[in-house]
């Protein structure tokens, strides 16, 4: 059996994925998207990644696809067989989803580290280097001012990075002597953790690699998910890629951009200032038809 992964590994619920893939030793290919009109192609339901093709099967959402995935390959099961371990990670797993992840969230788009993730973002995409500033406003203005929507990202920085370390400790406590969550081999709980910890150790929130650091029993944990998750078939996939969460709002913003692409090879300061205004405008007029849509990756 091969599968196509399809989105991009800078987003922690595609590495997810991908990581349950290495697990179950499925190999595949990654196709990453490099038009507005790939996610609409790939999951016409809420066009948003990761989506799995296995066969004439074409899955959305981390969860289920994992679900199906643990289906399709029993050997080795992503939960445990004791019904009231697997109901704990399958619940540490909704909250890595939906909880965690906006932890990271807040912290990569908080005033001190806003300028390094949206650099690290605008270089992850491959646009012409004349309308990166452009995908700049667009990244700024739609990702963050989600992030602050969901309440987090509205905290003081100290404060973010204070909770986030008690989560972290928490954490540690339910890890306990174990290998990994409730059990000694991963589960879904290991690999949505895994690829939010993988995130917020990607560089523009160094807070967060601070707080892993100073918790070695965790860092361990995550290098022992790495180990007992990697790639191990040549042909699978390119070694994950680090970063930052795009989802639903790529293809918004790749949109933008296709819209305001120069017929020349130069884009002049004013016309680039122009092409600012407009994609600032459009931006505004959608965050507020469509405040409900989520920037996140489908869990």
């Amino acid at each position: 059996m091969q599968a196509k992964l399809f989105g991009s590994r800078i987003s922690p619920f595609v590495e997810k994925v991908a990581r349950a893939l290495q697990l179950k030793r499925v190999p595949f290919t990654l196709v990453a998207p490099r038009s507005p009109a790939d996610f609409k192609r790939w999951n016409p339901q809420t066009r948003k990644m990761p989506a799995v093709e296995i066969g004439a099967q074409r899955l959305f959402d981390s969860t289920l696809i994992l679900r199906r995935l643990d289906q399709l390959v029993p050997e080795p099961p992503f939960l445990d067989r004791d019904a009231a371990v697997a109901a704990r990670q399958r619940f540490l797993e909704d909250w890595s989803d939906e909880s965690l992840y906006w932890y990271a969230m807040a912290l990569r788009w908080s005033d001190a580290n806003t300028e390094a993730t949206t650099t690290q973002v605008v270089g992850s995409i491959s646009v012409p280097a004349a309308l990166r500033p452009v995908l700049k406003v667009i990244l700024r203005r739609q990702i963050r001012g989600q992030a602050r929507a969901q309440g987090l990202a509205r905290l003081p920085l100290e404060t973010i990075v204070d909770e986030l370390g008690r989560r972290f400790d928490e954490l540690l406590v339910w890890l306990g002597d174990r290998p990994y969550f409730f059990a000694d081999r991963p589960s879904v709980a290991d690999l949505a953790l895994f690829g939010q910890l993988n995130a917020l150790q990607s560089g523009p929130t160094p807070q967060a690699e601070r707080l892993v650091a100073e918790r070695p029993h965790l860092a361990d944990y995550f290098l022992r998910v790495d180990t007992a998750t990697a790639e191990r078939r040549a042909e699978s996939d390119r070694p994950a890629a680090r970063g930052v969460d795009l989802g639903g709002a790529a293809e918004r913003c790749l949109g933008q951009l296709g819209r305001l692409t120069p017929r020349r090879p130069a884009v002049h300061s004013s016309t680039t200032r122009r092409a600012v205004r407009k994609a600032s405008s459009a931006s505004s007029r959608e965050m507020s038809a469509s405040a409900s849509v989520s920037v996140s990756s489908s869990p």
